[in-house]
């Protein structure tokens, strides 16, 4: 009985840190999108200090945020591909079919933008850019992936050798690749390296929690860091310099499982608990605002911190209405899917995210 509470206290303690360090993820997306448009929109002079945080930000967001989705691959997939794939299916692929309309339909409304404007192309997209939801298009097949896997009884980590060889094989096929064509393979490697550490976490935190261990992290991840901020080369999604980002990934094990619930972590664990909303929603309202509210009103900075209220504010008001009109949640964010939850699946936060550049 007594192993049994701690196991059942081990978990919970593990959903409160994953929670947390998914919402500073999708905060910090958030965060990324409303210094970006505004800038690139002319509604304010982005101060040094935030662009300097958001080109830091930007290299450890996307993978940080598919390295703990990884982490949910091995309890989900135990409980077998006829409960593992409708659940994909409910919560991943439909509400980027919903919110790519939605997407479009904000377009339209603002430049008339004609249907062959906007990336139906699943995989490949012509204009990447155009979407903000691609993080939920790559999560999606990285989830089919993963159930391919254990059906040709393949380990999980293979992924991480898949992905690091897909964005190589881009990286030496194009001198100077796009961003977007090292993405898929890159980012797929977390996925899986988040699936791998999940069947040893508690060995492996403890291991990089030693000080000499820590401190070579540390240094690991602000190398590439002051490249990429001294523009001394690309480092952003590519495979060269991944060792920086899984390094950060690695300091984040060690540490944030450490976390303890309180009323400073409670919004954040709320923002990761219910992530999805705050990812698919905050884009179209940032583009929204630009557009038809922004240029009317001179507030220089102040437009920044009006964009960060919209990112919050409005996805936490729409998860409180879901809540007392479920239809609307079906709708819009998640498919009802019948399926019966243990008491310790209860206690861990969804497999959707977080998350988008």
């Amino acid at each position: 009985m007594a192993s049994g509470k701690r196991q059942e206290s081990g978990v919970r303690q593990r959903a409160i840190w994953m929670d947390v360090v998914r919402g500073l993820a999708i905060i910090a997306v958030i965060y990324g999108h409303a210094e970006a448009i505004g800038r690139q929109d002319g509604m304010f002079d982005t101060p040094g200090w935030m662009l300097t945080s958001n080109r830091i930000l930007v290299l450890l967001r996307m993978p940080l945020l598919m390295f703990l989705s990884g982490m949910l691959v091995p309890r989900s997939i135990r409980r077998g591909w006829k409960s593992f794939l409708p659940g994909k299916f409910t919560k991943l692929a439909w509400p980027y079919a919903v919110w790519i309309a939605i997407f479009f339909v904000v377009l339209w409304i603002h430049e008339a933008a004609t249907l062959d404007q906007i990336p139906m192309e699943i995989i490949n997209p012509d204009n990447p850019n155009l979407t903000p939801l691609w993080y939920l298009r790559n999560l999606f097949f990285y989830y089919l992936l993963a159930q391919v896997l254990v059906w040709l009884r393949l380990p999980l980590w293979s992924g991480i050798f898949i992905g690091l060889g897909l964005s190589t094989y881009h990286l030496l096929k194009v001198p100077y690749p796009d961003q977007i064509d090292l993405r898929w393979g890159y980012l797929m490697a977390f996925f899986f390296l988040g699936a791998f550490i999940m069947d040893h976490l508690d060995k492996i935190s403890r291991f990089l929690r030693k000080p000499a261990v820590t401190l070579v992290l540390i240094v690991l991840f602000l190398i590439p860091v002051y490249v990429y901020l001294a523009e001394i080369a690309p480092v952003r999604y590519r495979p060269e310099y991944i060792w920086g980002p899984m390094a950060f990934a690695g300091l984040v094990i060690a540490y944030a499982p450490l976390i303890k619930s309180s009323w400073l972590t409670k919004p954040i664990e709320f923002v990761g608990r219910n992530s999805l909303y705050y990812y698919v929603m905050h884009y179209p309202m940032f583009l929204g605002y630009s557009w038809w509210f922004a240029w009317r009103h001179e507030w220089g900075l102040g437009h920044f911190f009006g964009l960060m209220a919209l990112g919050l504010i409005v996805p936490t008001i729409a998860i409180y209405v879901c809540r007392w009109i479920p239809p609307l949640k079906w709708l819009f964010f998640e498919l009802p899917w019948p399926r019966k939850k243990s008491p310790a699946t209860q206690t861990l936060p969804a497999s959707a995210p977080a998350p988008n550049n």
